[in-house]
């Protein structure tokens, strides 16, 4: 009897739980007592729980997120960023869950397609890297961004020594304007955007931007700054090693051969090439001599 009666009280509970899921007048909430109301919240947030986790592993699939150890990372940061605060975030549930699969698998080194989690959020790009920032915030879970591991993910390692040397000068010239804390994305993103342009070496300019997690303006201002630096240690690592070498031709060998042989030798060959011009001009001489004398035949 006592078991019936559970059941139906839950089923009870269950239905009123359907109105008040469908957006219904909550006025018939008035009717519970206080222990069925914690009964009723107890299930409300059974079932969002459920939906969450849900709405969580098909938002983890559609990003090609397949670790369970990402997903279950995500799950802690949702949890956790509702007790921080995350409830009074304009976030919808579906933009709280990509935002937090995104910082879960940048914990873990997973790959990570941004454009597809602004598509599946429901914010504009913009609205993204700003509520990005503030939940990474919130968890306190931002990320470290350097030049060394930003260099190897866009494959322009050959751009690295470059970038570390750019920064350290801006961070130099910049100290007397004020404190610059190089270890700002924004920094050590637009070192590597200005070694690589200074240096020719294509990277993804939109994926760079939205690893600096600064504004537009702030972030061109940066790079146009840097570019100036790496153009100038640029041309004089070049005026340094004296430009392109001229490429050694035929004549220049020979020479060179020259130079390294033996006195007795180099004479052998200044004596042959004396004798050889001798013979040339006495095969000119007597060339001439020959149209002298036909021309003088023909005269008479």
């Amino acid at each position: 009897m006592k078991a019936n009666a559970a059941t139906s009280s839950a089923d009870q509970f269950r239905a009123i739980f359907e109105k008040v899921n469908r957006k219904q007048p909550l006025a018939l909430l008035g009717i519970l007592n206080e222990q069925d109301l914690t009964l009723l919240k107890l299930e409300i947030k059974k079932e969002l729980e459920i939906s969450t986790t849900h709405n969580l592993k098909n938002l983890a699939h559609k990003l090609g997120l397949t670790s369970p150890k990402v997903v279950r990372k995500a799950e802690e940061l949702i949890r956790l960023l509702a007790v921080q605060g995350g409830t009074g975030l304009a976030l919808s549930m579906s933009g709280k869950a990509v935002i937090c699969l995104e910082i879960a698998a940048t914990l873990a080194s997973c790959s990570f397609d941004k454009t597809l989690a602004v598509r599946l959020s429901g914010l504009t790009r913009p609205q993204y890297v700003a509520s990005s920032q503030t939940v990474s915030r919130l968890l306190n879970v931002s990320s470290s961004v350097c030049v060394a591991d930003l260099c190897v993910t866009h494959s322009a390692t050959a751009a690295r020594d470059l970038a570390a040397k750019v920064l350290k000068q801006y961070e130099t010239e910049n100290k007397i304007k004020g404190q610059v804390d190089i270890a700002l994305p924004v920094y050590q993103t637009a070192a590597v955007i200005a070694a690589c342009k200074v240096m020719k070496i294509k990277v993804d300019k939109r994926r760079m931007f939205e690893t600096s997690r600064s504004k537009r303006a702030v972030y061109d201002k940066v790079v146009e700054g840097m570019t100036k630096i790496a153009e100038s240690l640029h041309a004089e690592k070049a005026s340094k090693s004296g430009g392109t070498k001229r490429g050694k031709t035929l004549m220049d060998m020979v020479e060179e051969n020259l130079r390294n042989e033996s006195p007795e030798k180099k004479l052998k060959v200044e004596e042959e090439e004396k004798d050889d011009n001798a013979n040339d001009k006495e095969a000119d001489f007597e060339e001439w001599k020959r149209k002298i004398l036909e021309a003088a035949a023909a005269a008479e």
